[in-house]
């Protein structure tokens, strides 16, 4: 797909300067960022210079639109995105215990042990806070997890007396009875829940804007991982504007993605150079099917989607920066 892969090749061909970051990897990028468009009737945006598992993504896209934040429900179904964190209170605490009892008595732990420490805990914790499907679904309201709820129904980690504003509803209601508001918009970003979150979110907001009977969804984000990232939210915000269009009645039209800081880590730069030498195949379409079609918020990744015609290069893997 030409708008995501001439992205890659200006950061490839005129990004040299390696950064530092948060993760501890080094990558290169643009500073001030990159716009990514594409045209719904052009077919589905899924990435064929490499392999992409669209089942994953619209797994993942599921779990948010039911406000769901149990990492146990998504490893339950073979996606393994957010395996690598979690809440970051309940980690902290659990840390400080492992590691007193640790050190009682012998020589404090180095650097590299207490990281991995930490990573082992990220990687056993099962709640991820308030994080994307939260905020869509109960933006403001007040987070709760009880493992004995959350089994019995994963949806069940808010304070019914404070349940917070379903923005994903409220847009639905504004596509069907008053599609001419600018004002259409989910945001998860909420820095009052930033301290509880595995991660504060990277997509941080959608706009749904209607004209001559197309609905056009524009997607902000401010962090992007180009090579592992950004194809995931590609066709994971594709998916998502093909069910409001389905739920409201529309016409698929432009997916545009604001891409802020658009980075390659430094670890994935063979494979990037790898991807570009590769030449795209014709783009594959998605169906959200009639018979099987439960409402936009009843939604299942597991039936609610075909993937027609879909020819790909093989896989590029790469390490996730954590």
């Amino acid at each position: 797909m030409k708008a995501y892969l001439d992205i890659l090749q200006n950061i490839n061909d005129n990004c040299t300067e390696l950064r530092n970051n948060r993760t501890g990897t080094p990558d290169i990028g643009l500073g001030h960022g990159a716009t990514f468009v594409h045209d719904m009737s052009m077919g589905f945006p899924l990435i064929t210079t490499k392999k992409m598992g669209l089942k994953n993504i619209a797994t993942e896209l599921e779990f948010f639109l039911r406000g769901i934040t149990d990492k146990k429900w998504l490893q339950d179904r073979r996606c393994n995105i957010w395996n690598e964190w979690a809440n970051p209170v309940k980690v902290e605490q659990t840390y400080k215990l492992k590691k007193g009892l640790l050190e009682w008595d012998s020589a404090p732990l180095t650097p590299e042990q207490q990281q991995t420490l930490r990573n082992s805990i990220m990687d056993h914790e099962r709640d991820l806070g308030p994080i994307y499907g939260f905020q869509w679904r109960h933006f403001g309201g007040e987070y709760q997890w009880d493992k004995n709820r959350i089994e019995l129904n994963p949806m069940d980690n808010f304070n019914p007396a404070n349940p917070g504003i379903d923005q994903v509803a409220n847009a639905i209601d504004k596509l069907k009875n008053n599609p001419n508001d600018r004002r259409i918009i989910v945001s998860a970003w909420n820095p009052v829940d930033f301290p509880q979150m595995a991660l504060p979110p990277c997509h941080v907001m959608h706009q749904l804007i209607v004209r001559d009977g197309k609905l056009n969804l524009i997607w902000t984000q401010r962090s992007c991982d180009m090579f592992l990232g950004i194809p995931y939210n590609i066709a994971s915000y594709a998916l998502l504007l093909l069910l409001y269009a389905k739920e409201a009645g529309l016409t698929p039209g432009v997916l545009k993605g604001e891409l802020h800081d658009a980075h390659i880590y430094q670890n994935h730069i063979p494979q990037v150079r790898e991807q570009l030498t590769r030449t795209p195949y014709k783009l594959p379409t998605v169906e959200i099917p009639d018979e099987n079609w439960r409402g936009m918020l009843n939604w299942s990744a597991n039936d609610g989607f075909k993937l027609k015609d879909y020819i790909c290069h093989e896989r590029l893997r790469g390490d996730v920066a954590r």
